[in-house]
Parts: structure tokens; sequence; C-alpha cells
């Protein structure tokens, strides 16, 4: 239902004017901002007066050309500088009053053909999406269930075969054929549209991507410039340098770029280099990481086993908890869901895998997949976030420099690299906001927790290794659980 509230408002600089606020659509609201002609007036005056002051014209000293002269060479310069101004400071002064939260840049209507009035009242109605509002359930309605579970033997050896794998040294191979676990380097072109030749257009070119060549175990599903080809190891299997592959597909529903979401487009692929990876022998990891032996090594995989298998769960419980908060939670999206929104998303779940420990190619393959997903996945995705941040600031989350560091501290140990080094790289990328938020939201998570019921299970299933997103709310019973079960009540209960 339409707004249909006419407010004055007035600017610092003693900018009036008129606003309507309605809503046009959902989560989207449309602004008419009158200026009243006397306002035009005088933001007219002010500038001419500045013009006067600072303007340099031939046969005249600064400061001393006539009015009637800048009138004449300046008119147009002058009014669309304060046409904008108007529009800017009137707008900017909406927002803030109205408390509005803008996600995306404004709309206004017909704007080329926008002009300041000789006389009378200016008056342009302006779109822009907002911040939905979000009515929150109560938190001791949610329920969510705690696997208990152990580091087996068995996990500790697959991860020191895994750290040889990641210690080995890659060796480049000259008229090599690609074969099955290969990485391949492979200059990219993404062009639009199906069976695209070069003279379509370029939506996107990669001069060196690594591709990791999967095999069956993986069924030959791959990644290449962030977006998943289904059959892409068996495509590149048997290729070699110089060799070119063109793919024909669709573009992943949740991709950040519109001429790429869900959209036809055409990967062109040349070969340019092959690369096998030499496992490193364990005795070489043992003096790596500054052991003494085979049993120390051990013991301190099992040891980081052990916490990635606590940040796992820890995880699987954020899951659940989001899970039942947007299932309960009736939101609707501005049809019109900015590509950088759906960037952060993506870039929030990446700094939350690389958090918990997960490889490289791991994180890489996995924000691919997540690229790939449904509209309504996508969709989902973009409901947890305006979920959990009204929940912030309703509890009053916060997060202080020393938590920030703290994580880019522990995110550095975990990749091997000096946390100032890291900051400086996360601050070059932009990533230092997102990682605000990503604690931000586990830290209101956390909270919730406490109100919440949650339910231990004891289990077999190693939790060293992360779970599978849930793509269902739907309660499910582990066949690897045993029939033992505790509930866990809050004090509040």
């Amino acid at each position: 239902m339409a707004d249909d509230t006419t407010t004055a408002e007035e600017t610092e600089e003693g900018l009036k004017f008129d606003v309507k606020i309605e809503d046009a659509g959902p989560a989207c609201k449309s602004l008419t901002i009158t200026i009243a002609e006397d306002q035009i007036k005088d933001k007219i005056e002010n500038s001419y007066g500045s013009l006067e002051d600072e303007a340099v014209v031939p046969g005249f000293r600064r400061g001393r050309a006539p009015r009637r002269l800048l009138e004449k060479r300046f008119a147009d310069h002058v009014r669309d500088d304060v046409k904008n101004q108007l529009l800017s400071e009137s707008y900017t002064q909406a927002i803030q009053d109205n408390d509005l939260d803008p996600l995306s840049d404004p709309q206004v209507d017909d704007a080329e053909k926008l002009e300041l009035p000789d006389s009378g009242d200016l008056t342009f109605t302006v779109k822009v999406e907002i911040t939905p509002d979000v009515e929150l359930p109560k938190y001791d309605t949610l329920e969510v269930t705690k696997t208990l579970t152990k580091v087996a033997d068995n996990d500790v050896d697959e991860e020191i075969e895994r750290m040889c794998q990641q210690g080995g040294k890659p060796t480049t191979l000259e008229d090599a054929k690609i074969e099955e676990g290969d990485y391949a380097g492979v200059d990219v072109k993404i062009y639009e549209g199906e069976n695209a030749g070069e003279d379509a257009e370029l939506i996107q070119e990669i001069p060196l991507d690594y591709v990791m060549v999967n095999g069956e175990s993986a069924e030959y599903k791959g990644h290449v410039a962030g977006i998943v080809v289904d059959d892409l190891g068996k495509q590149l299997t048997g290729k070699t340098g110089g060799d070119e592959l063109t793919i024909s597909m669709t573009g992943p529903a949740a991709h950040e770029n519109e001429q790429i979401r869900d959209q036809p487009i055409t990967l062109k692929l040349t070969v340019g280099s092959v690369h096998r990876i030499e496992p490193a022998t364990t005795e070489a990891v043992i003096e790596q990481m500054g052991l003494g032996s085979e049993d120390e090594l051990k013991e301190r995989v099992k040891t980081m086993l052990e916490q990635k298998a606590e940040q796992n769960t820890q995880a699987d419980l954020y899951q659940q908890l989001t899970d039942a908060l947007v299932d309960k939670v009736d939101l609707e999206l501005p049809k019109g869901i900015t590509d950088q929104q759906a960037s952060r998303v993506l870039q929030r779940q990446g700094m939350e895998m690389m958090y918990r420990g997960v490889p490289e190619e791991e994180v890489r393959a996995k924000l691919a997949e997540m690229r790939s997903e449904s509209e309504e996945q996508a969709a989902r995705q973009l409901k947890q976030f305006f979920i959990l941040d009204k929940a912030s600031k309703e509890l009053e989350i916060d997060v202080d420099e020393q938590e920030l560091n703290g994580r880019i501290a522990m995110m550095a140990m975990q990749q091997g690299r000096r946390p100032d080094k890291l900051r400086q790289e996360m601050a070059k990328q932009g990533q230092i906001e997102q990682l605000y938020l990503q604690l931000r939201e586990q830290k209101t998570l956390d909270k919730i927790l406490e109100s919440a019921k949650v339910t231990e299970v004891e289990g077999e299933e190693s939790a060293a290794k992360p779970k599978a997103k849930k793509k269902s709310t739907k309660k499910k019973t582990s066949k690897k659980t045993s029939k033992k079960t505790t509930t866990k009540k809050r004090d509040d209960e």
C-alpha cells in the first residue's frame, strides 16, 4: 500500500523541498521530490556568485567580468550544474531523514529529459531498492541438532596423504598430453551467445587460469573462470599445449555478471601449459613442519583435524539455524537485486571456508558450484543476509578491530602466511568489510543459539570434513548416528 505521506525537508545548506514516498514494489520506494522555484533561483544566484569571483574571461581581470556576459557564456553549464546539485542534495537528505537504507543506485524517471524549468517548481521521481522489512521469529522456537563425532585414524592418514599432495612440487611438462589429476594452464575467453564465434561480444577474458582436470571419481566435473562445466575433465584429457576447446552452455543462475547469469555463453579455452604434481614424501612433510617423527606428525594432524571438526560442527549448526530462520520469515526481495549484492554473498562464503581451513582449490570449486545454483537458491542466500542483518541490529551485535585482526591472524596461520600481508591483500580486494559482516553474522548466530533448542546426537561419522550445505530444511535421521541422544535445554526454557 502506498505511503502517501508528504513531508517538507530542509538540508543544513538551507534547501527546502517536499517529498512524497510511495511503495513501488517489493522493498522498493518511489520518491517524488518537489523543489520550489525560489529555492532554484537561490541556487542559481549562488552559482553565479561563485562564478563571478572565479571566472577568467578574455579581456577582463579575474572577478571583473560583467554578469550578463557570464550568463551568456555559462548559462547552460550553470543550469546543468544546479540541476545535478538539487537532485543529489534533495535525494540524499530525503533518504537520511526517512531512515531508508538503499541497496542500489537511485533511478530517476526520464533522467535524460529532465531539465531545470525556466520558471516554476522542479519535480522529479526517483525509485530506489531498499533493505526489506524483516519480522523475526522468537528464537526459542528454533530447533537444531548437534552431532558429536570423533576423528578416526583413517582421517589422519587421509589428511597426511593430502598434505603430501599439497606440499608436492609442480612439474611443467613439455609436449605432454593432459591426464586426470593434472593442472592445465588455459587462456579463457567468454563470448555472448550460443556457439559464438570470435566476432561475438567478448564478455570476459582471463589470460591465465589454472584448471584442475578431474577424473571419474569427481564425475569429470570441473570449473574454469569460476564456472562449473560438467564434463570439463573429459574434454581436457588428451589435449596438449596450443590445443583449443570450445564449450557452449548456459551461464550459472547465480553468477555476479548479468551478461553471464542464466544467459547462453560460449567459452573458448586455449591450453598453454600442462602441470603434474609430484607428491612430497612423508619425511619431507615432517621436516617442513619441524617435527621429529611420524608419530609426532600424526599427533599434530589429529589435533588440527579435531579443531577443524569443531569448526565444521559449528558451521553445520549455523547452517541449520539460518535454514530455520529463512523458512520462518516471509520476506519479499527487491526484483532487481544487484550484481554487487550477489558478489558479496559469494565473498562471505569463500572467507567462511578459508577460516575452516578448506584448501584453496576446494574453495574455488565450491564457489563455482554456488554460482550454478538455481535462482531460488540464490534468493534464499540473500534472504539469509537480510534476516541476519536485522537480527544483528536487534541484538546490538558488533565486531571490533581486535576481533577482525584475530580472525585474519587465524586465517593467515592456516594458509602459512604473515597476518599483515594477508590483511593488506584483503584490504586491496575490498574483503575487510565482508570479513566484518561474516564475523557479525557468526556472533549473531551464537547469540541466537543461546535461546534455541539444541539436541545433541552421538554419531560415528567424522566431522573433520566439511558437511555439504543442506538444500532442504526437512529433518533427516543420520544412518550413522547411535541410538543415544540427549537434549540440551537452555536455562530460560
